[in-house]
C-alpha cells in the first residue's frame, strides 16, 4: 500500500472512517491537500455504493415493497425539508455508512443527498485536517 492510498482506505472502513483517515495520512506525512482529497475519495465511495445498490435493489419487487413497509410520506417529507442538518450532524456522528442506509430508507432525494454528503464530508475532512494542524503546532509536534 502506498502512502497516498491509505487514508482513502481507512475512509472507505465503515468502523474508521473520515475520523481516522485524515489524521493517519497526516501522520504519514502526507500533505494536507492530498490526505484531505483521498479521505474524501474513500469515505465517499459507500455512499456512492450504498445509493446506487440501493437503486438496484429496489428494482426487485419484494425488496421494493419491503423498503416501502419502513417509510412514510409524513417522514419523507420531514428528511426532504430538514434532511441537510441531519446529514450535516450525522456525518461525524453516526458516519456515512449508516447515514446513507438510513437516508436510502426514509426516502430522501438520491440527488440532494448526494450533494448534501459530499459537502459534509469535504467540511469535516478539512476542519479534522486543521485541527490536527493546530494541535501539532501546539504541541510542536513535527518540528
Amino acid at each position: 500500500m502506498q502512502n497516498w492510498d491509505a487514508p482513502g482506505f481507512i475512509a472507505f472502513l465503515p468502523v474508521l472512517e473520515i475520523h481516522t483517515a485524515v489524521p493517519t495520512g497526516i501522520g504519514m506525512g502526507l500533505d494536507y491537500f492530498s490526505t484531505v482529497f483521498f479521505s474524501v475519495i474513500g469515505n465517499y465511495a459507500p455512499v456512492l455504493l450504498l445509493n446506487f445498490g440501493y437503486e438496484r435493489l429496489n428494482r426487485i419487487l419484494k425488496v421494493q415493497e419491503w423498503f416501502a413497509k419502513l417509510s412514510s410520506q409524513c417522514l419523507k417529507n420531514w428528511i426532504d425539508r430538514y434532511g441537510i442538518g441531519f446529514i450535516v450532524l450525522g456525518v461525524p456522528l453516526i458516519g456515512v455508512w449508516p447515514l446513507t442506509v438510513t437516508m436510502k430508507l426514509f426516502k430522501m432525494n438520491s440527488r440532494l443527498f448526494l450533494i448534501y454528503s459530499f459537502i459534509s464530508i469535504v467540511l469535516y475532512s478539512v476542519a479534522i485536517a486543521a485541527i490536527v494542524h493546530t494541535g501539532s503546532h501546539w504541541l510542536h509536534i513535527g518540528k
